[in-house]
C-alpha cells in the first residue's frame, strides 16, 4: 500500500463505521472497497465495518480478481469488480443493508425520485431494482453490473443497496439519500401515491445551473 492510497482508504473505513453508526449495516453484513488503478483494495471477509483499518483492507487485482498477499477479500468481491467495469468513473463502492430500501426492494419495485436532492446525487429519475440473487454470485454481479448503466445506485432485492462515487463522501451520500428516499416513499404510500420528480425537472436543474455529477455550483437545494 502506498502513501498515496492511505489517505483514501481511511476515509473509506471511517465510512463502514458511519454506516454501522447508522444503523444501515448489522453484525458482519456489508462490504466496502476502493479502487487504485487496477488495484482494489476491499473489506476482509467476514470483518465488522465498524473496525476496520486500512492495512486489513485485501488488495486485489480488478482484471483477474488475484488476491495479492494471504488475505480473505469479502465474498461479494465479484459485485464491487462488475461495479467499477460498470462505471469506470468509480473509486469507491458501498453494498449495504439500510432497512427502507430493502422494504422497496423486497416489493421488485424502482425507487423514484421525490426531491431535487435525488436528481442531483443520483444522476437518474429512479433507482432500478434487481431480482434476488444469491450473494456473492457471478449471477448476482452481472445483475447489478447492467443495471448500474441505468443509475450510480442499485437496489438489489430482498438484500440491500451497492452506490458507487467518485469519492467516498459522495457514494457515502448516495447511500443515505437512497434510504431517506425509501423512507418518505414508505410513508407517503401509506396515505397515498406520491408525486415523482421526472426528466422535465431534472432538465430544469440543469439549466438552472445545478450540476448532476452530484455537486453544484450552487450547492444542493434547500
Amino acid at each position: 500500500m502506498t502513501d498515496e492510497i492511505r489517505p483514501l482508504l481511511a476515509a473509506l473505513c471511517e465510512a463502514a463505521a458511519t454506516l454501522v453508526r447508522r444503523g444501515l449495516v448489522l453484525g458482519r453484513g456489508g462490504n466496502v472497497s476502493a479502487r487504485a488503478g487496477e488495484w482494489v483494495y476491499i473489506s476482509p471477509r467476514g470483518a465488522s465495518l465498524e473496525h476496520l483499518q486500512p492495512d486489513r483492507l485485501v488488495p486485489l487485482d480488478l482484471t483477474t480478481g488475484r488476491v495479492q498477499g494471504t488475505g480473505r477479500p469479502s465474498s461479494e468481491w465479484p459485485m464491487h469488480v462488475a461495479a467499477y467495469r460498470a462505471r469506470p468513473e468509480a473509486r469507491v463502492v458501498v453494498h449495504c443493508h439500510p432497512p427502507h430500501v430493502i422494504a422497496v426492494a423486497s416489493l421488485g419495485q424502482r425507487l423514484p425520485a421525490l426531491t431535487p436532492d435525488f436528481l442531483v446525487y443520483m444522476e437518474a429519475t429512479s433507482l432500478p431494482t434487481v431480482p434476488y440473487h444469491t450473494p456473492g454470485t457471478s449471477a448476482l454481479a452481472q445483475a447489478v453490473e447492467a443495471a448500474l448503466a441505468e443509475a450510480p445506485v442499485v437496489l438489489l432485492a430482498n438484500h440491500g443497496l451497492l452506490a458507487v462515487g467518485e469519492s467516498v463522501e459522495q457514494a457515502l451520500t448516495r447511500v443515505f439519500l437512497a434510504e431517506e428516499t425509501a423512507r418518505i416513499y414508505l410513508l407517503a404510500r401509506q396515505v397515498g401515491q406520491p408525486r415523482t420528480l421526472g426528466e422535465a425537472e431534472w432538465a430544469a436543474l440543469r439549466e438552472a445551473g445545478y450540476n448532476t455529477r452530484g455537486a453544484t455550483s450552487k450547492g444542493a437545494s434547500s
